[in-house]
């Protein structure tokens, strides 16, 4: 989790840097890209903000001493991931609507960025019924979409480095780099969540 963390909020610095615009004639493999980001400036600022404040929060929420120590600083956290997580998840849907990468693109972030909404929306549910088992399970799913879009990056970069061999730019091979990384951490994340239950049921019998 540190890792994609810290991978996601590496992409929206570079974001926020490349905001500034493409220079004219640039050549470099990220021009195009770039540019379709520039000329949705606002809307771009109004997802990587929000997005950057939820990768450098939620690690957080995963922390069993502080939660236990510092209970209330774990529920204003928790809030606070929430909204960002809201502002994040449909300005991403509204970005869907005309990715780089085309249908394949926008069909993945449309899926899973419905999902991820779906899913803090029943970590809510759950934590408002008392339910916390079942909360931390829909906050690991939340988080596991969440992070799958710092998982596309090492997927594009291998794109981008055999881009010269394929001869696939990135309007063809942002489509399933989205599908690649979305899915498998958002696949990590149910077999965490599965791996971690009969210790959660455990930990619960023992507190009884």
């Amino acid at each position: 989790m540190a890792i994609l963390c810290a991978i996601g909020a590496a992409a929206v610095v570079r974001r926020l840097f490349a905001l500034g615009g493409t220079p004219a004639g640039s050549s470099t493999p990220f021009a195009s890209l770039d540019a379709n980001f520039t000329a949705k400036a606002r809307m771009t600022l109004l997802h990587i903000v929000p997005s950057l404040l939820f990768v450098l929060l939620v690690p957080l929420q995963f922390i069993s001493s502080l939660r236990q120590r510092y209970p209330r600083v774990h529920r204003i956290t928790g809030r606070l991931i929430m909204g960002l997580g809201v502002v994040a998840g449909a300005s991403a849907l509204w970005l869907s609507a005309s990715p780089v990468g085309g249908i394949a693109e926008g069909t993945a972030t449309a899926l899973f960025g419905t999902f991820f909404l779906f899913s803090l929306g029943k970590a809510w549910w759950h934590i408002r019924n008392r339910r916390v088992e079942l909360h931390r399970e829909w906050v690991t799913r939340m988080t596991a979409i969440a992070l799958g879009v710092a998982t596309t990056r090492p997927i594009m970069a291998v794109f981008f480095a055999t881009s010269a061999l394929t001869g696939l730019t990135p309007e063809q091979f942002f489509g399933p780099a989205m599908w690649l990384g979305f899915g498998s951490t958002y696949l990590a994340g149910e077999v965490w969540i599965r791996y971690s239950r009969p210790q959660m049921a455990m930990n619960r019998g023992t507190h009884r």
